[in-house]
């Protein structure tokens, strides 16, 4: 499902960097303040990657065992042995959703499955490696054929008003305790209608709220079927329950994020069944995009995000006064603006994490980690005990400064979106748990 149409430029480097502690714009009041956590936020290296590499393509950001990280970035890899201090270059790894198994193999689901025999049936692909050299060597013969069954699964319309008449898995993978294999993504099913705010059709085509939902395979990625919606409700949002974070707490239970919009609070819902049922999905007062989630070894939740200002020529064959990001601002207005406290959303965008000490049931105030004008897709995993590496996607023009980049993403970004370039920048994360109230 394709989020930007306008979105594919070349990657120019990576930052990276030692710890200090950054101020916290006024976003939101945490529910509890005496379980806020000490945030660190590392200062930038730079790390140079070819332009060529992928910016939504099978990328990832893979945690190993004593502080190794793997960055898959199209054609190349990059790899850590120091908790991202420094990074040597490898060869591509495959494209695809990538999951560490608990006996350290390595399974990866396709994101792309066509259309099979039957209607809500679909052909995948599913490897498995037993180790980071057979992952890093595979070939086409590596994978093996599997099926998907989403029964009332529908086709949808993509942001560059293109047809997905294929499955696409984009959201995170999970292992249960009991062997069983999860794969979150998004869409539209039969009857999923109610249209999104600010899409105006030019040749026929509907844009519809999505719904996120769960596949699972209980003979390791031989098979996929749908398993549950974690969310569907045709309202809430410009966009609805989309790009999901989701993670494992233990015992079943399963805590997912997901973005509603541009200018929509993420919302989140929690099973205590290993994903069959969910609860009623609700706000988290902060805006994101794409959110990110990892569990530290110290029991902290950090969840990373980030939006993107207004931008009124969207790129699309609309007005501009009927596109995506008008009709976001005026819901959020409407709708949201009390919910989440901010006036004027586009002069808070950028990349931002906050932290859980409670499973996700409160969050610290999201604290900005990178100004504007970034992608609003990050990518995040775990260093250590108490640190992880979030990477950001920010977005420059050469010549140009900060504020004209921001001036032609509001005014004339069709004009130039072919000449900006992506920053990644990646920011090593401490977390020190609270100390106990008396």
């Amino acid at each position: 499902m394709s989020r930007i149409a306008d979105r594919r430029v070349p990657i120019l480097l990576i930052v990276l960097g030692s710890f200090s502690c950054q101020t916290t714009p006024e976003i939101i009041d945490s529910p509890e303040p005496a379980k806020q956590a000490q945030i660190e936020i590392g200062d930038p290296i730079a790390l140079s990657v070819p332009d060529e590499a992928g910016l939504f393509s099978g990328e990832y950001l893979l945690s190993l065992a004593g502080g190794k990280l793997i960055l898959a970035c199209g054609e190349i890899s990059r790899r850590s042995q120091d908790s991202g201090t420094s990074w040597k270059t490898g060869r591509g790894l495959p494209s695809g959703r990538l999951l560490r198994l608990g006996d350290k193999s390595f399974g990866i689901l396709a994101g792309r499955a066509p259309t099979g025999a039957q209607p809500g049936l679909f052909s995948g692909k599913w490897a498995r490696f037993a180790s980071l050299e057979e992952l890093t060597s595979s070939t086409e013969d590596s994978w093996q054929e599997t099926s998907l069954k989403v029964e009332r699964w529908n086709a949808l319309t993509a942001d560059d008003d293109t047809q997905v008449t294929e499955l696409q898995v984009s959201g995170p993978m999970l292992e249960l305790e009991d062997g069983t294999l999860l794969a979150a993504t998004y869409g539209n099913f039969q009857g999923d209608t109610v249209p999104m705010v600010g899409f105006v059709a030019t040749s026929g085509q509907k844009w519809f709220k999505y719904r996120t939902y769960l596949l699972e395979s209980k003979d390791q990625g031989a098979s996929w079927k749908y398993l549950s919606t974690v969310a569907y409700d045709g309202d809430t949002g410009q966009e609805s329950f989309c790009e999901p974070a989701i993670v494992n707490l233990g015992s079943g239970e399963l805590l997912a994020i997901m973005r509603t919009g541009r200018f929509a609070p993420m919302y989140q819902t929690r099973s205590l069944d290993g994903g069959k049922t969910w609860s009623k999905p609700e706000s988290s007062h902060t805006l994101g995009l794409a959110p990110q989630m990892v569990l530290l070894e110290n029991g902290s939740l950090v969840c990373s995000f980030g939006w993107r200002p207004m931008k009124v020529a969207y790129g699309l064959a609309m007005a501009d006064e009927e596109g995506p990001y008008p009709a976001a601002d005026r819901d959020y207005r409407n709708r949201y603006r009390d919910d989440v406290g901010i006036e004027d959303p586009s002069a808070t965008a950028g990349d931002y994490v906050m932290v859980s000490q409670d499973k996700g049931k409160t969050w610290s105030k999201p604290q900005r980690i990178t100004d504007p004008l970034t992608i609003g897709y990050t990518l995040l995993a775990a260093t250590g005990p108490d640190s992880c590496l979030v990477i950001s996607r920010k977005i420059s023009i050469p010549g140009e400064s900060p504020e004209s980049v921001a001036a032609k993403w509001r005014n004339e970004w069709p004009k130039w979106k072919d000449k900006a370039q992506t920053l990644l920048q990646a920011r090593q994360i401490r977390v020190g748990t609270p100390a106990p109230t008396s």
